[in-house]
């Protein structure tokens, strides 16, 4: 890291330490900075415009996001490092180990910090995942009539040209589900091959689409009548289209991504970063998340409503959740390098 960075790290740093420590000081002080900007929080995404038009609701706080996937908010984190933009972002698990070698990452334990299990925070308080998502499929039952329920089915005949994926070197989607189809044969974390071997067949069979994007408005043309998807933008893409899209749960396991939330080491409005980080993990924010279908990491009581919406616990038993950074870091680096081989064999 160069000198400069490391400067404006340890600035931002000793600032967050010299923060009120009460908790109505630092609603105060962040009523007076007004606002908060965020990156890679979309409106549309887990019912967020819902959360964001709660806090402001509650506290006065204007929101503002720059839509962008987790390798641009570290590209552009290191280049604003002198004329820092970003308050709160939400980045993929996968990588948060280049959040926090380059000292992105603010030290803050919310106000839920206790009641968050380990597996989804840091322990120096650098990030906490608030939900996550499992691979799913995502069916349109009028262009498909026989549904598949586990990994293999999707090599059958019936689904010549059907399958629509992502390219797993730009796409946690992509890169989620090669390592959920190397565990429903015989792979995992540490052995992504049977994954990268799978989707080589789905290509070579004709069933896995080329040259099409996989977005709301494909999904909506019919262009994508099986989609790998999370299940929460499965329902997400469901509710927006109106089409009869069906999320299943593969049988033989999936993969369940954690998304990470954290605090930049020099943000502009930290006071207001706190309030907005404080409020997606208490149980208000927990339920407003599940509302968006997305899983909430702590353990909440959601209302009937809301449990009707989302599937049955039994879907979800062969969910296999990231064994550690370093492991879930080399599993992904394996199949993005893995990937240029199936993209570029005959």
């Amino acid at each position: 890291m160069n000198v400069k960075l490391t400067a404006a790290l340890l600035a931002g740093a000793v600032a967050f330490q010299v923060l009120p420590a009460k908790a109505e000081d630092t609603l105060a002080a962040a009523k007076a900075e007004g606002q908060y900007v965020s990156y890679g929080m979309s409106d549309d995404w887990v019912n967020l415009g819902t959360i964001f038009e709660a806090i402001e609701t509650k506290n006065g706080l204007k929101h503002v996001d720059t839509d962008m996937t987790s390798a641009e908010q570290i590209t552009h984190l290191l280049a604003e490092k002198d004329a820092p933009v970003m308050d709160i972002a939400d980045i993929g698990y996968d990588f948060t180990g280049r959040l926090l070698e380059n000292g992105l990452a603010a030290s803050y334990k919310n106000a839920s910090w206790d009641s968050i299990k380990e597996q989804y925070k840091d322990p120096e308080g650098r990030w906490a995942s608030s939900y996550w998502g499992a691979i799913a499929f995502l069916v349109n039952k009028d262009k498909v009539k026989d549904l598949p329920q586990a990994w293999n089915d999707l090599l059958k005949p019936d689904y010549k040209d059907m399958v629509c994926s992502r390219d797993p070197r730009i796409s946690t989607y992509a890169t989620a589900s090669v390592l959920a189809a190397a565990y429903a044969n015989g792979g995992g974390e540490g052995n992504v091959q049977p994954g990268l071997d799978w989707f080589k067949q789905l290509r070579d069979s004709g069933n896995l689409r080329n040259g099409v994007v996989l977005n709301v408005a494909s999904v909506q043309k019919g262009e994508c009548p099986i989609s790998l998807v999370y299940d929460f933008d499965g329902f997400a893409k469901r509710d927006a289209t109106g089409l009869p899209l069906e999320v299943i749960i593969p049988t033989d396991g999936t993969v369940g991504m954690l998304f990470a939330q954290y605090i930049s080491s020099v943000a502009p409005h930290p006071n207001a970063a706190r309030v907005a980080i404080d409020f997606l993990f208490s149980d208000e924010g927990q339920t407003l998340l599940a509302e968006g279908y997305a899983h909430p990491t702590r353990d909440v009581t959601l209302p009937d409503a809301v449990k009707a919406k989302m599937l049955s616990a039994s879907a979800y038993e062969k969910v296999r959740f990231p064994t550690n950074l370093e492991s879930f870091s080399g599993a992904v680096k394996a199949i993005a390098e893995g990937w240029d081989k199936v993209a570029n064999a005959n």
